[in-house]
């Protein structure tokens, strides 16, 4: 997160005068995410996104973005029936995430790169007997979620904006019980896929 903050500034000191636009918008959409390290693999669980943001220009190709999101991530495995396989496994957990990001501007097309802060507020854990949580024995998921972000902005319209993302952690969510670690394995991380659309409201000066 360091050297993508001292990015920015770099960034930010080496344009020419630029008349800042300051532009704000709302986004709705899903994230399918997973977690690495949950030994449940594929990006199965399907979860809200909604939010807000504001940008502004900072040169005629670079934008700085900063976002409040409401962010639903975890795991799922389905039961396969047909195979002889039962198990079922929801892991639902529910954030504030909030997103800042530096965006490179192509024509209708946005690059997007950034860090995110992630506030654990509420959590759901399932199988196929039931609701059930974490023995406090054990390691439980942790409150906060810091990581990284890549992603490409769509423009329909001067209003209208379609969002994919990729976002990682970078510090482990939860724990391994046995507190083994193996190399870069440390943990359970969050790797999750967004898709949303945006309404953005042009300021003065915007686009």
């Amino acid at each position: 997160m360091r050297f993508f903050l001292l990015f920015v500034l770099f960034a930010l000191l080496s344009q020419k005068p630029y008349a800042q636009s300051f532009n704000i918008g709302a986004l709705a959409g899903i994230n399918a995410s997973q977690i690495s390290g949950d030994n449940y693999s594929g990006f199965n669980k399907a979860g809200i996104l909604l939010g807000m943001y504001s940008n502004t220009d900072v040169s005629e190709k670079i934008n700085l973005q900063f976002e409040i999101n409401y962010s639903q991530k975890g795991s799922r495995k389905n039961p396969d029936t047909e195979n002889g396989d039962t198990e079922f496994f929801l892991l639902r957990l529910n954030y504030m995430e909030v997103p800042i990001m530096i965006r490179w501007k192509l024509n209708r097309l946005k690059l997007e790169a950034g860090v995110y802060y992630s506030r654990l507020i509420s959590e759901h854990i399932e199988d196929e007997i039931g609701v059930f949580s974490i023995p406090e024995n054990l390691n439980q998921f942790k409150n906060n979620d810091l990581g990284g972000l890549v992603g490409l902005n769509y423009h329909l319209s001067d209003h209208i904006i379609m969002n994919w993302r990729y976002s990682n952690s970078f510090i482990p969510v939860r724990d391994f019980d046995s507190g083994a670690s193996f190399r870069f394995n440390s943990g359970m991380f969050h790797s999750y896929l967004s898709f949303n659309i945006r309404y953005e409201f042009i300021g003065k000066n915007g686009e």
